[in-house]
């Protein structure tokens, strides 16, 4: 900030208490940066912003490359939520990042811009019936993202494309080299001071309960409810005291766009959501809405890596100091270069059923490759990362002798389309700073439904993914040396586990027999259980796709296996209250002057990465509002 520049016009919860507004907005991440900023286009309505991180806007946090980081908290707030133990993934518990502060999690992401295969959207009509959301309604509002800046090269987005093939990715990144994100594209400072007047943005406040009914308790849970206000705190970033709640009201409404984790958690701690645990937390029942923090949905990824040699790769940054100092030269003095990039440009999109289990090639006929077909969603993602993506010392990893001093590129194997699904629930109801109990995904292989599917398209995907890495290693005529596949399924699962034991955050423990026994299909007593191994003496892999067992690559998923960061569906759109929590026009069911609009609305989670789909999510969301209210 220059000295004599205005500053951001940030204000703090003193400063709105007792007040009321026609709209207010809880939560200014992804989507809620856009409602917020298409509502206050009009300057006759006020909107109120409650934000409960900071601002943070430090220039660090606009560099491509630098700024995708889940572990440090220099770019922007990084939530440090972590799920409960996951009995089939060796106990393990995951890291459940995302960004806390203005922009949210568009500020720390992977940058990558996909909006998934058109077939998702029109399943979400056709099967689920929501009318309004086929991808004829929907598209549209996406071409509105991109007005803010979105460069568009190789269209991979374009309805027309292949449901399946390789694709060299648009980036959220300005021509300047800068990252887009939410808050630079919708509330940046030009923005912000342009309508102060009538758009105020509190950041560092959290919202603990939202008041219904001007705060009397309903009889019943059939009685009419509407939402009137939200009781806020401070809660100054990095500190554990919090503020005494104060009372924000709403003429009109609020909406609340807190993400697939904290949504949820508000809408319980204000009395809807389901009965039996609402009353076992002894929160009166506003509303019974069964579905509120259930159907967690997100992208599960299986890394497979080949090592090459350091300077094609971005480990070259690191390892290499010259390389570290030019590519910032390079950056700084015309935005070009390593650091103006995402991690990763391109993908392989490709759905696991049309995949000839004898070949591992893909079927390409016009009929399967049909992306407005709900059949032809793909269901795995491989994303080509130059990176260790098991264990980067870079973000705080404990260095291994088998990858320090290596470069390696990452087969990011990511499955797009689960039908297993999660629950979240209340930890504390005094607390309101707690995170909730977040049970993820666990795919269960003898369920005898989705799980044992999903294990089915998990399996048939890694197949295929190292039938790509043995095709690159030793068939494509890569001319640098070395190029060899060190970590996939078949390998030292003594290394690996003492590789994969210093992950940030991750809590990992030692595999109990159980889930030796789930992994390996043996019978295994405590003394034969893999102990964490510091050796470098790791060696290329010999088992091949064609080689490798189910329970190998079982065994290799358990322990590698990581979120994608994609949390979506705990708030879902359905027609009815028994099924899900929103209507088709983002409205709490049963629940006036109440919407959602985040990825805990989606249905089902879209097959492509969910930034963009947030960003249409909050733009339908305004329009529907600005419908609602016109000439009032």
């Amino acid at each position: 900030m220059w000295p004599f520049s205005e500053a951001y016009p940030e204000r703090k919860v003193g400063d709105v208490d007792g007040e009321t507004f026609d709209y207010i907005v809880v939560g200014g991440g992804t989507a809620g940066s856009v409602v917020a900023s298409r509502l206050s286009e009009d300057p006759s309505v006020s909107v109120l912003l409650l934000e409960r991180g900071p601002l943070k806007d430090v220039f660090m946090s606009r560099i491509p490359l630098l700024s995708q980081n889940y572990v440090s908290s220099w770019s922007t707030g990084v939530q440090d939520r972590f799920s409960e133990p996951i009995a089939g993934y060796n106990d393990r518990r995951l890291q459940l990042a995302g960004g806390e502060g203005l922009g949210g999690t568009s500020r720390l992401n992977g940058l990558l811009v996909t909006r998934g295969a058109p077939g998702g959207y029109n399943e979400w009509a056709s099967d689920l019936g929501l009318d309004g959301w086929a991808w004829d309604d929907v598209e549209p509002f996406e071409k509105v993202c991109k007005a803010v800046g979105l460069p568009v090269e190789t269209d991979c987005n374009a309805p027309a494309a292949s449901a399946q093939g390789y694709f060299s990715l648009d980036a959220a990144v300005y021509p300047d080299g800068t990252r887009v994100s939410a808050y630079r594209a919708y509330l940046n400072k030009r923005v912000a001071l342009e309508r102060r007047g009538h758009l105020t943005i509190c950041t560092e406040a959290l919202v603990t309960k939202l008041e219904l009914n001007d705060g009397v308790v309903p009889d019943s849970d059939s009685a009419d409810a509407r939402a009137t206000g939200v009781y806020v705190a401070a809660a100054p970033t990095g500190q554990d005291d919090m503020g005494k709640p104060v009372l924000v009201k709403a003429r009109r409404e609020i909406i609340v766009c807190g993400g697939a984790f904290r949504t949820p958690q508000l809408l319980l701690l204000s009395g809807l959501g389901p009965r039996a645990h609402l009353q076992e937390k002894g929160i009166p029942v506003v509303r019974d809405l069964p579905a509120v923090g259930q159907h967690l949905s997100d992208h599960f990824g299986i890394p497979i890596m080949i090592q090459l040699p350091v300077m094609e790769t971005v480990h070259s940054l690191i390892e290499k100091p010259l390389v570290g100092i030019r590519s910032f030269v390079e950056y700084f003095w015309s935005g070009t270069g390593l650091l103006s990039m995402p991690s990763n440009t391109t993908t392989i999109f490709a759905r696991t059923t049309a995949m000839d289990e004898t070949t591992y090639h893909t079927s390409e006929t016009p009929a399967l490759n049909d992306a407005t077909r709900p059949g032809n969603v793909p269901d795995v993602e491989v994303m080509l990362i130059p990176v260790n993506a098991i264990n980067l010392e870079a973000i705080g990893c404990p260095p291994h002798a088998a990858t320090q001093g290596r470069g390696f590129l990452t087969l990011y194997t990511t499955m797009v389309q689960l039908r297993t699904t999660g629950h979240l629930e209340l930890v504390s109801t005094t607390d309101p700073k707690a995170h909730a109990r977040v049970h993820y995904p666990e795919m269960v292989d003898d369920d005898g439904g989705v799980g044992k599917d999903d294990w089915a398209a998990v399996r048939r995907a890694v197949r295929f993914t190292m039938r790509l890495a043995d095709e690159f290693v030793h068939k494509s005529g890569y001319p640098h040396k070395p190029a060899a596949i060190l970590f996939g399924p078949g390998m030292d699962m003594d290394i690996l586990h003492g590789v994969t034991k210093g992950r940030p955050g991750e809590r990992h423990a030692t595999p109990t027999a159980t889930a030796v026994k789930q992994a390996v299909g043996a019978t295994v007593g405590a003394a034969t259980l893999p102990t964490p191994s510091d050796s470098g003496d790791i060696q290329p892999l010999e088992k091949t796709w064609k080689t490798v067992t189910d329970a190998e690559i079982d065994a290799y998923v358990r322990e590698t296996g990581q979120t994608g960061l994609h949390f979506s569906c705990t708030a879902r759109m359905a027609p009815t209250a028994k099924d899900g929590v929103v209507d088709a026009r983002l409205k709490v069911h049963g629940v006036s002057g109440l919407r959602i609009a985040d990825a805990s609305v989606f249905p089902r989670i879209p097959s492509g990465h969910t930034m963009v789909p947030s960003l249409m999510v909050g733009e339908r969301c305004a329009d529907f509002i600005k419908a609602a209210w016109a000439g009032q």
